[in-house]
């Protein structure tokens, strides 16, 4: 019970956070030089996998192997070991002898198959392989994408990992790091000229400045109803 209050209380403490965050990446993405035709590669990337999803049977089966490797990985990560692990199109389980709540929460918020076409635009900019960079990017958009609809779709339903973790903590988690990854993947793919931890600064600045305005606003207005 007082660990369910605390991860309540926990995240409450996110929202602020998440606000921040989210107003930092826009001023981020409408201020930023971006490669050239960098973001239309992303979305169109993007866009070609919305197409799919909606004309096309759902690639369930790829999800889930990525949602229980993510497990697997993230508990290796933290120096576990991986006993077991099933994946098919009905669901999947990984059995893991080390767990925590970013183990239990990353496949909501670490698109593994994004951050493996990072890994290849990074080999392709260190080889300079020319051509490959736009259809990488192309790549990333469309995982990104593909990662973004069936986590959605999979969060509308009963999951063990939000219903362990508790959905008033787990919601605002995802969306923040989701938030990170999105800011990262603007720096990593489209961006020429962004500061990623001058990113993470001035979001802690924003959603520190919200706190202090939401104290003196619930201040005010204690104050005048004590008149």
């Amino acid at each position: 019970m007082r660990n369910r209050i605390l991860k309540v209380a926990l995240g409450a403490a996110l929202i602020p956070f998440c606000l921040g965050f989210t107003v930092q990446l826009a001023a981020v993405v409408t201020s930023v030089t971006y490669r050239r035709d960098a973001p239309y590669y992303f979305i169109l990337g993007g866009l070609t996998y919305l197409t799919a999803h909606l004309l096309f049977k759902k690639p369930i089966l790829t999800y889930v192997f990525g949602h229980e490797l993510t497990h697997a990985l993230f508990a290796v990560l933290f120096g576990g070991s991986v006993k077991s692990f099933h994946a098919s199109d009905r669901g999947g389980r990984v059995t893991i002898t080390k767990s925590n709540f970013i183990i239990t929460l990353a496949p909501y918020f670490f698109p593994l198959y994004t951050f493996t076409a990072l890994l290849f635009t990074w080999l392709a900019r260190a080889v300079d392989v020319r051509g490959a960079e736009g259809w990488l990017v192309f790549f990333s958009g469309a995982t990104y994408f593909f990662h973004l609809a069936l986590t959605f779709a999979f969060l509308r339903t009963d999951q063990d990992d939000i219903r362990e973790q508790g959905a008033l903590f787990s919601y605002p988690l995802i969306y923040l790091f989701n938030i990170l990854f999105v800011a990262f993947l603007v720096r990593v793919l489209m961006a020429e000229n962004m500061n990623y931890l001058r990113f993470l600064g001035d979001g802690i600045m924003k959603s520190t400045d919200m706190i202090s305005l939401a104290f003196k606003t619930a201040s005010r207005a204690i104050h005048a109803a004590a008149l």
